[in-house]
């Protein structure tokens, strides 16, 4: 485990080529430490930021505080020197100088997805996400995100609910969630799952560690699925780190002139992998990566099971599996994965206004169907 000048150095210094620069230079943290504040200061490499926080008078007691965070938070800080340090990390040419550990790493060798999506995700995409992920973490696939909003935060969500193993690479400093809207979630996955940072306690989210977070992420997967993305977006800066390091990118496809599918469509015009049900991935782990075989040895039943779950029975079965009354499965049928507006559902099912309420109230209630925003319903998945 890391020493508390290890800590110190990974939260004065924001990149790994700075790090190595200074190491260079003075052998390890501790020699940083006790440098000669005016070497640090002539300094050529380092910024104005950098040079201030390593030459501070009270940097003592900022490397002691650290430390004991790391140590009162179940905080793990492994050195790449270290066997326990990921060797997926390997492939990259910029390792970190060390990782923040909260929670349990999972196996190296476990089969890993990365999820990824816009901040903004639509009903479409979040249904989406949701289904992929249930069915990938029940097989055993690890999910890997950014913790941010939109599909991250679904999919870790998705992962968890299914008792799955899942891991959060964040782009600020350990026991910094950003944003503060998925704190909850930060703490159900420490505790449940696994987070890890290359940044020390304290660090902010600044906006330039987040692009260069995302080489971890893509670097901890098998491969990259794409649910939703725009032209540009922090999205596809992942899949272009993940074409760095030789991983399959799958893309879902969206509707023709939804902002949000541009950034998927294009990519599956460049050669990513269309994806239209989550056994395609599972079949490519199973084919690519023998040891998927271990994780999911009854893969291919599992595979039949949701593929087959909904086939070949008529519409009172389909009441019986659904969990749902006929007046129900009228409005259910009407409902999409994109949301309608409840005067549609009105006019469609010929219902009152109050027996629509009441029909719709109680599908909510059994998780079939949703309401994004006032009055405009959509199925789940």
């Amino acid at each position: 485990m890391g020493n508390s000048y290890d800590i110190w150095l990974s939260s004065a210094v924001s990149t790994v080529a700075h790090i190595d620069h200074l190491l260079e230079w003075f052998g390890d943290a501790e020699g940083v430490f006790y440098a000669d504040p005016k070497r640090i200061e002539e300094d050529t490499v380092l910024t104005p930021s950098e040079k201030m926080y390593l030459t501070a008078l009270n940097k003592d007691e900022s490397r002691k505080s650290r430390y004991e965070y790391v140590c009162r938070n179940d905080i793990r800080m492994i050195c790449r020197t270290e066997k326990e340090y990921p060797k997926r990390f390997d492939c990259l040419t910029d390792r970190p100088y060390g990782i923040f550990v909260q929670g349990k790493l999972p196996l190296g060798d476990a089969p890993a997805i990365a999820v990824v999506g816009s901040r903004r995700a639509g009903t479409y995409g979040t249904n989406v996400a949701e289904h992929f992920t249930k069915v990938l973490s029940a097989a055993g696939v690890v999910i890997v995100s950014g913790l941010a909003m939109g599909i991250d935060g679904i999919a870790h969500r998705s992962a968890l609910t299914q008792g799955g193993m899942t891991v959060g690479v964040l782009g600020s400093g350990i026991g910094v969630p950003y944003p503060k809207e998925n704190w909850q979630l930060y703490q159900d996955m420490r505790k449940n799952a696994c987070v890890i940072s290359e940044h020390g306690p304290g660090v902010p989210p600044l906006k330039q560690n987040f692009p260069h977070r995302n080489r971890l992420i893509a670097a901890l997967a098998d491969g990259i699925l794409v649910v939703e993305a725009a032209c540009r977006s922090g999205t596809l800066i992942t899949v272009d780190r993940g074409l760095e390091q030789g991983k399959d990118i799958f893309a879902i496809p969206g509707r023709i002139g939804d902002r949000n599918s541009e950034g998927c469509l294009n990519l599956i015009r460049q050669g990513a992998c269309m994806l239209t049900e989550p056994e395609q991935i599972l079949g490519e782990l199973a084919a690519h990566y023998p040891s998927f075989k271990r994780y999911c040895s009854d893969f291919q039943q599992l595979s039949f099971q949701f593929s087959n779950a909904f086939d070949n029975f008529n519409e009172n079965s389909e009441n019986l599996i659904l969990g749902i009354a006929r007046d129900e499965k009228v409005v259910y049928d009407l409902c999409r994965l994109d949301a309608r507006h409840f005067d549609e559902l009105l006019s469609e099912s010929g219902f009152s206004v109050g027996k629509l309420s009441e029909v719709l109230y109680s599908l909510q209630h059994k998780g079939i169907v949703r309401q994004d925003v006032p009055n405009y319903y959509s199925r789940r998945g």
